[in-house]
C-alpha cells in the first residue's frame, strides 16, 4: 500500500518560485566551474569535466521538472526553464512535454507506454544482443543515447501518438532545435569537443538511474486491447526508487530518485518528494543495487522483467 495525501496536506506543499531558484545555484556553480576550466591545466580541466557531468545530469533532471509544471509556481518561467535545460539535453522541449505526460498516463502497461513500448528481448538478434551487453557491461551509454534521440526526435513515433497539431508543433522544435546545434557546431566546434567528457560521464549517470527506475519490472500487456489508465496510485508498483544519501538526494538529484513518490504525485514539486513517507516497497540502497544489475546482462536487465529470473 501507499500512502495518500488529503487535500489540506498537498496544498502545504505548494511550489514556489524562491524554492525553484534556490535549487538552481549549485548546478550553474557546477555550470560555471566548467566553463572556466576548460582552458586551464589537465587536471583542473578533468575536475572541471566533472562537475560539468553533474551538471549535465542535473539538466536532465531539472527538464523532467520544469517539464511538470511543477517546479515553479509561475508557468512561464517553467517554459523558459524548460527549453534552456531541453537545449542542453539534446531533447526538444514539447517533444518531452508531450512523450513524457503520456509516459504518466500509461505507466503500467509495457506496449501502451510510449518509453517502454518496444523494450522487449525477442526483438533482438543475437548480434543486438550482443552490442547491448557488451555496452552495458563497458558502461556505453547506449541507452541514454537511444532513449533521447529514439523517442523524442522520432516523428514516426511522436506522430502515432499525437494528435495532428501537437505533433506539428514538436517537429517545428526538431527543426529549430536541430539548426541551434549546427549553428552553434559550426560556430565553436572547440567547445562542443572540450566538454564531450562532460556530457559523456553524464550519459553514464543518468544511464543508471533512468533505467534503473523502470526496467526489470514485470508489467502487464494490453495486446492491442482497450485498457484503461492506471491511477497514479496504483502505478508505484511499476516504479523504482533508489536509495542515497540525503544530501545527494536533495541537492544533486533533487529527488529524482524517489520514483515511486513521483509518480503517485506527479505534479508535486521535486523539492517536497521526500515529505512523501509511504509504504513504498520498490526502493533500493543504492550500492548494493548497481552491483546486483551490472552483474546482470544488459538485455536481463532491461529488457526482462523480475519474473524470467528466479533468483532475482
Amino acid at each position: 500500500m501507499t500512502q495518500t495525501l488529503d487535500v489540506n496536506q498537498l496544498k502545504s506543499l505548494r511550489k514556489s518560485d524562491i524554492s525553484a531558484f534556490k535549487y538552481l545555484v549549485l548546478p550553474f556553480l557546477f555550470c560555471l566551474f566548467m566553463i572556466f576550466t576548460l582552458d586551464e591545466s589537465l587536471w583542473t580541466y578533468m575536475l572541471g569535466q566533472v562537475f560539468g557531468a553533474i551538471f549535465f545530469a542535473q539538466a536532465f533532471i531539472l527538464l523532467h521538472e520544469t517539464g511538470h509544471r511543477s517546479f515553479f509556481k509561475t508557468n512561464s518561467l517553467n517554459t523558459l526553464f524548460g527549453h534552456f535545460f531541453s537545449f542542453l539535453v539534446f531533447i526538444p522541449y514539447y517533444n518531452w512535454l508531450e512523450i513524457h505526460d503520456l509516459h504518466h498516463k500509461w505507466t503500467g502497461w509495457r506496449d501502451k507506454d510510449p518509453t517502454t513500448e518496444k523494450t522487449f528481448a525477442d526483438r533482438f538478434s543475437g548480434k543486438q544482443e550482443k552490442i547491448i551487453n557488451t555496452c552495458w557491461k563497458y558502461y556505453i551509454p547506449l541507452f541514454t543515447i537511444g532513449y533521447r534521440f529514439g523517442i523524442y526526435w522520432k516523428a514516426e513515433k511522436l506522430k502515432r501518438h499525437l494528435p495532428e497539431k501537437n505533433y506539428k508543433r514538436c517537429l517545428l522544435e526538431m527543426y529549430l532545435y536541430a539548426a541551434f546545434y549546427l549553428i552553434t557546431i559550426v560556430l565553436f566546434p572547440k567547445f562542443y569537443l572540450l566538454i564531450l567528457p562532460a556530457l559523456y560521464i553524464s550519459f553514464i549517470i543518468t544511464d543508471h538511474i533512468s533505467l534503473s527506475q523502470h526496467s526489470h519490472i514485470k508489467m502487464p500487456v494490453s495486446e492491442g486491447k482497450d485498457v484503461e489508465p492506471l491511477k497514479f496510485k496504483d502505478q508505484a508498483q511499476y516504479s523504482r526508487s533508489l536509495i542515497f544519501p540525503k544530501v545527494i538526494s536533495e541537492y544533486f538529484l533533487f529527488n529524482f530518485n524517489h520514483h515511486e513518490a513521483h509518480h503517485v504525485y506527479p505534479g508535486l514539486p521535486c523539492y517536497m518528494l521526500d515529505k512523501m513517507n509511504g509504504d513504498y516497497y520498490n526502493s533500493y540502497q543504492v550500492l548494493p543495487w548497481l552491483k546486483r544489475v551490472k552483474s546482470m546482462s544488459g538485455v536481463d536487465f532491461i529488457f526482462r522483467s523480475s519474473s524470467d529470473r528466479k533468483d532475482f
